[in-house]
C-alpha cells in the first residue's frame, strides 16, 4: 500500500494586501540563451551570492524557499517606494505586516533580472540573521524563468534557460510551483520495514540546514502505516523562523529505513517534525550531490550516488534561542530529560562560556562542535540551579 500526503496550505507565505495586490509573479529577465555561473560564499553552511542594484554591490542569501527580500538598509540607498504592505507568516507561523517593493533591476553575474518584487525586512538586528551579514535574499520569484545548478564542492551555481548546457546524466523528478511565489515542490518517497509505502511532498528550501523535516501534519497522516520508527517526543521549539521561536509544542524524532529521492536510495535517515504547515528539504542534500531546479520546465535533477547510507547519530537534544537566550529547545534522550529541561539556559560548552558569547560566536561555536562526542555541558533552569552534565555520544 502506498500513502501520498499533500499539503492543503501550501504556500509559504499568506498573502493578505493592506494597501494594494503584492504579485511576486511579476518580473522578468532581460536575457536569451543564457548560462551564467556564480562563485558563492558559504557563511555557516548557508549560500551567499554577489548581487548589484543601481550599481551597489550586496551580499544576498539564495532561498527556495522564500521569496526576494532586501534589507531596510538597502530599502533607504535605493530610495524605493514601499508603500505596499501584506500579512506573512513564518515558519512557526508568527505573522507580522511587512512592507514590498518593486525593484527595477537586479544584477547577478552578466544577468539582468527585471522588475522584481521584494519584500522589505530589518535584517541587520535580527539575531542570527545579523551574523551572516546580508543584504536580502535571492527567492524563487526571481528564478520562475531560469533553471538553477548548485555545486558546493566548487562553491558556485549556474542560472540558465538551457537546460541540454548542463549535460546532466540523471533523470528528474517533477517539481510544482505553488502561488505567485513559485515555491518549488518535488516527491520524497519511503519505504518502511515494513515494506510499506509512502510519498510526501516537500519544499526544496535552500534556506533550511538539515536534511528532512516533516511536517506534523503530514506525520499525523503516516503515523498509523508505521512507516517511521519513533524514536523519541519532546515538548519543546525545534526551529528558530524570521519572526522568532514561537510556542512550545510537542515534537517526534524518527528514523526511516529508507528514502528515495530522484531515484536516489537514502538509508538510515534520522529527522524531526516541524510545525511548519510544509515538510522541506535542505542544505545538506548538497553534501551528497549537485542539485538542479528547473523552473522552466518544473524538473528536478539530483547528481548523486545511486544509494547513500548516512553515518548520523541519534541526537540528544537540540537547541534553539528564546528571549535572546541560547536554550535547551527538545530533549530527546529520557536520561538526559531527567536534568535538563526546555527553556534551560545553557552556560557553557567544555571552557566556553556560551552565556557571554554573541549569537555569531554561538553559530561558529556549534558548526566546530557538530560531531564531538563528549563534552561537558553547563546549563540554568527555571530555578536559577546551575547543573554542568556530561554529554556522551
Amino acid at each position: 500500500m502506498k500513502i501520498k500526503y499533500w499539503s492543503i496550505l501550501i504556500v509559504l507565505l499568506s498573502l493578505f494586501a493592506k494597501a494594494q495586490d503584492v504579485n511576486f509573479d511579476a518580473g522578468s529577465i532581460k536575457e536569451k540563451k543564457y548560462l551564467e555561473a556564480i562563485k558563492f560564499e558559504s557563511v555557516y553552511d548557508k549560500i551567499i551570492i554577489p548581487v548589484v542594484i543601481n550599481g551597489n554591490e550586496y551580499r544576498f542569501l539564495l532561498d527556495t524557499g522564500a521569496p526576494n527580500v532586501i534589507s531596510k538598509k538597502v530599502l533607504q540607498e535605493l530610495n524605493l517606494d514601499a508603500s505596499k504592505s501584506i500579512t506573512v507568516n513564518d515558519a512557526n507561523n508568527l505573522v507580522q505586516n511587512i512592507q514590498a517593493v518593486d525593484i527595477p533591476v537586479i544584477k547577478i553575474g552578466n544577468l539582468t533580472f527585471e522588475n522584481q518584487v521584494a519584500l522589505v525586512y530589518d535584517l541587520e538586528n535580527h539575531n542570527l540573521l545579523s551574523c551572516f551579514k546580508i543584504d536580502g535574499f535571492i527567492g524563487s520569484n526571481l528564478l520562475k524563468n531560469s533553471i538553477l545548478k548548485i555545486n558546493k564542492s566548487q562553491q558556485e551555481i549556474i542560472i540558465t534557460d538551457q537546460i541540454k548546457a548542463l549535460n546532466l546524466k540523471v533523470k528528474p523528478s517533477k517539481v510544482k510551483l505553488f502561488g505567485s511565489q513559485k515555491a518549488p515542490y518535488i516527491e520524497i518517497n519511503f519505504i518502511g520495514k515494513n515494506k510499506e509505502k509512502a510519498t510526501d511532498v516537500v519544499l526544496f528550501d535552500t534556506g533550511m540546514d538539515g536534511l528532512y523535516e516533516i511536517s506534523n501534519r503530514a506525520f499525523q497522516v503516516f503515523e498509523k502505516y508505521n512507516i517511521f520508527d519513533v524514536l523519541s517526543k519532546s515538548e519543546g521549539i525545534s526551529s528558530l523562523g524570521l519572526f522568532g521561536a514561537g510556542d512550545p509544542t510537542l515534537q517526534t524524532l524518527l528514523q526511516v529505513e529508507t528514502a528515495i529521492l530522484n531515484n536516489v536510495t537514502i538509508k538510515n535517515l534520522i529527522l524531526n517534525t516541524t510545525d511548519d504547515n510544509n515538510s522541506r528539504i535542505g542544505l545538506e542534500f548538497l553534501d551528497h550531490g549537485n542539485i538542479t531546479l528547473d523552473f522552466i520546465n518544473k524538473n528536478f535533477y539530483f547528481e548523486s550516488n545511486s544509494s547513500i547510507t548516512l553515518e548520523n547519530k541519534v541526537p540528544k537534544y537540540a537547541t534553539t534561542v528564546v528571549d535572546d537566550k541560547y536554550v535547551v529547545g527538545l530533549v530527546w534522550d529520557k536520561e538526559l530529560a531527567k536534568e535538563i529541561s526546555f527553556a534551560d539556559e545553557i552556560i557553557s560548552i567544555e571552557s566556553f562560556n556560551v552565556s557571554q558569547m554573541s549569537f555569531c560566536e554561538i553559530l561558529k561555536l556549534k558548526k566546530e562542535w557538530k560531531n564531538k562526542s563528549n563534552y561537558s555541558l553547563t546549563i540554568k533552569n527555571k530555578e536559577n540551579k546551575i547543573t554542568t552534565i556530561a554529554i556522551e555520544n
